[in-house]
């Protein structure tokens, strides 16, 4: 379960953050947790897996990448310049 937090923010930064959300379909909570995320990850110096793998994860959830076609999309994903 998520905890609430609330903060106040800048009318600039909200109207920014609205218009943002809008564009992008995704909800402030989302965003504001995604920025919180990475700006303490950068303060501490490291990346945790967390946040590494959210970037994998598409917006719209895992729906998206699933396919009956797996190893075919995991070839095409990973391969990569091939020597000879």
């Amino acid at each position: 379960m998520s905890d609430v937090l609330n903060a106040r923010i800048p009318p600039s930064v909200r109207q920014k953050l609205a218009e943002y959300c809008v564009k992008q379909g995704v909800t402030r909570s989302q965003v504001v947790v995604r920025a919180l995320d990475q700006y303490l990850d950068t303060m501490q110096g490291g990346v945790s897996a967390g946040a590494l793998a959210a970037g994998l994860i598409p917006a719209k959830g895992t729906q998206a990448i699933q396919s009956g076609n797996v190893r075919a999309r995991a070839r095409k994903a990973f391969r990569g310049a091939r020597a000879r």
